[in-house]
């Protein structure tokens, strides 16, 4: 028997008597059930017989298909008036229903071959007929994500602090073990960037790296550790833990200007439960829950972290000069 309150329990008193909370978490509940197989069946790999016989470049994309079938056999009869796919799908939900889901059913399914962790993103917003996408994060109802590693978790957020639950692998129950999780008041040493996009950054970008990377002998003052875990559910996880900054930049590829994450799925419910938690999120320049998607599959730069971190990447996008381009500390400045 768990010490913990399960999820259910949790939820029905936080809903309150709101109807759109209410839709969400019930919606939630029918979430955490098809996530329970998938968490089953992603711990199985190449031994689940959704997979079997395949060939090994075909198994990821198998299991994607898969997990998409989970999903939307639970959210049959949810209380959702339609669901946005990650993929671009749309599929109808119960007429009148007061909010609306997009959601990622198994986001970074190429890690299941090196088994790293991947996830499930979910974003509830007030149904608003053809405008329900187009909505600022701001407006979520809900959001968070389902993460399959050592643990099956579950980070999300009602808008009232960010909630941690944890399947018991025994029973597939969710019980939450964090119902306030904040991010650690000591700002972590740690960066998480993929460093072989360097030469593609901007400059802000580049100068705020190159000034950890200079450690005790830069303008920071301190040496930091670079984290790279290819997984945004893992990232996040770790962020949430132990602080530190995640960055995914817009860069000079082509395509990747605007940044790669989708608002919608990806960068606006891991910037509700950020900022629930204490932390921020932003693209550079603005906060991602202010950011209004012109279209579903609309990408975006994703910036999110302890908020000192995340503020401090700001003022290197308004500043012209600083950091490690000052004449005093450059590479080959006054000091150097």
């Amino acid at each position: 028997m768990s010490d913990f309150e399960t999820l259910q329990g949790w939820l029905e008193k936080a809903a309150g008597g709101d109807g759109a909370r209410q839709a969400a978490a019930e919606t939630l509940l029918k979430l955490a059930a098809a996530a329970r197989d998938v968490s089953r069946m992603v711990a199985r790999g190449p031994m689940d017989p959704a997979v079997a016989g395949l060939a090994r470049s075909e198994r990821p994309e198998k299991f994607d298909e898969k997990a998409g079938e989970l999903f939307m056999t639970a959210l049959e009869q949810a209380p959702v008036a339609r669901i946005a796919r990650e993929r671009g799908r749309m599929e109808a939900g119960t007429p009148g229903a007061p909010v609306a889901l997009a959601v990622d059913v198994l986001n970074g399914v190429q890690n299941i071959v090196a088994n790293i962790p991947t996830g499930s993103f979910f974003s509830f917003l007030p149904e608003k007929g053809e405008e329900t996408f187009t909505q600022p994060g701001a407006a979520q109802v809900c959001g968070g994500f389902f993460m399959y590693g050592p643990r099956t978790m579950l980070v999300f957020s009602l808008g009232e602090g960010t909630v941690v639950a944890n399947m018991d692998p025994e029973t597939g129950v969710f019980h939450v073990t964090s119902p306030q999780r904040r991010l650690p008041d000591v700002p972590a040493r740690e960066y998480a960037a993929n460093a072989s996009n360097y030469r593609f950054w901007d400059s802000a970008i580049r100068t705020y790296v190159n000034d950890m990377i200079d450690g005790a002998d830069g303008p920071r003052e301190a040496d930091y550790n670079m984290r790279w875990a290819s997984s945004l559910p893992a990232e996040t996880v770790r962020i949430l833990n132990r602080g530190g900054i995640f960055l995914y930049p817009g860069d000079s590829r082509p395509g990747h200007r605007d940044g790669r994450m989708r608002l919608l799925f990806h960068a606006n419910p891991v910037a509700l439960v950020i900022e629930q938690a204490g932390g921020a999120a932003t693209d550079g320049e603005r906060r991602i829950l202010d950011k209004t998607p012109d279209e579903v599959g609309q990408r975006t730069p994703l910036i999110f972290g302890s908020s000192g971190e995340v503020e401090r990447v700001k003022r290197y996008y308004e500043l012209p000069v600083g950091g490690s381009c000052s004449p005093l500390f450059s590479r080959r400045g006054l000091f150097r």
